[in-house]
């Protein structure tokens, strides 16, 4: 869910173009009717994909199966979804989760998420987030975030987070972001934090490349129906890249490798997607 978080926050506070030329040449001769990449200029798609993942330790291995969409309604609102089924420790489970971005003004725009699971005690049984977020500086690139989630899990155990972020867009095709996640989980008011940050390299319609770490303490580990871990630190690594072959559709693949102390899990996730109209 996190990702999804960085992910519409970092679509949203992109860098708009400039438009001068066009806007000269619209006002000598409008075209007649619209060009065929007209109905592709809002953040509209839709992903399908797969995940397997080995683990060590004898645990079993994960897959699963995902839906993934983006729409934007108008220049002030983008919504997100994602549908997912997994096995995961002999468990099998259904997700749904998804977010809306809202710009308030030029200068600060919001986001709230809302997720349920239907099964399986990997994942919590409600997920409940919201963000604000503020643009800086001249050209509105640097942005940071104040956000706070609630996960309440099967396990009988909740986790309050608050997360503090930072991301900025240079010039280049290059975007840089790192914060902090603060977890109080209970019971037993089990205090945990991580850091994280993420570089990613290339622009929409051509070619995105994110390279992610996510280390530190995690205050409970789901495994299975066994009892959950508690206090322990991890480090998740993600490599991600996204290549548009057509003009409107793309392949999307990623790797990832998990290391704590109980476990060690090494991930691919492979994905076709769509622009939409």
């Amino acid at each position: 869910m996190f990702c999804l978080l960085l992910q519409a926050g970092s679509a949203w506070a992109a860098d708009e173009e400039a438009s001068a030329p066009a806007e000269e040449t619209e006002a000598i001769e409008a075209p007649a009717e619209p060009t065929a990449d007209s109905a592709y200029t809002q953040a509209r798609s839709i992903e399908l994909g797969t995940t397997r993942s080995h683990l060590s330790a004898g645990n079993p291995s994960w897959s699963g199966v995902y839906v993934a969409g983006v729409w934007q309604s108008n220049a002030g609102n983008v919504f997100d979804w994602i549908a997912e089924q997994d096995s995961r420790f002999g468990e099998h489970g259904v997700a749904l989760n998804g977010g809306w971005n809202h710009d308030f003004n030029p200068d600060w725009f919001g986001r709230l998420e809302l997720g349920r699971s239907s099964s399986g005690t990997f994942w919590p049984g409600t997920h409940y987030g919201a963000a604000l977020n503020r643009k800086w500086l001249a050209e509105r690139n640097l942005v940071t975030t104040f956000g706070l989630a609630y996960n309440d899990n099967r396990q009988g155990y909740s986790d309050r987070i608050l997360t503090l972020g930072l991301v900025y867009y240079f010039a280049a095709p290059w975007v840089i972001e790192g914060g902090v996640h603060r977890t109080i989980s209970n019971p037993g008011g089990v205090a945990s934090m991580q850091g994280y940050g993420a570089v990613t390299y290339g622009r929409n319609a051509w070619r995105l490349v994110t390279l992610a770490i996510n280390a530190g303490g995690e205050g409970y580990m789901p495994i299975g129906n066994n009892q959950p871990r508690q206090l322990f630190d991890s480090q998740l690594y993600q490599l991600s890249w996204r290549e548009w072959v057509g003009k409107h559709w793309g392949l999307h693949a990623g790797v990832e490798l998990y290391h704590s102390p109980y476990y060690q899990r090494s991930g691919l996730t492979t994905a076709v997607f769509w622009d939409l109209p």
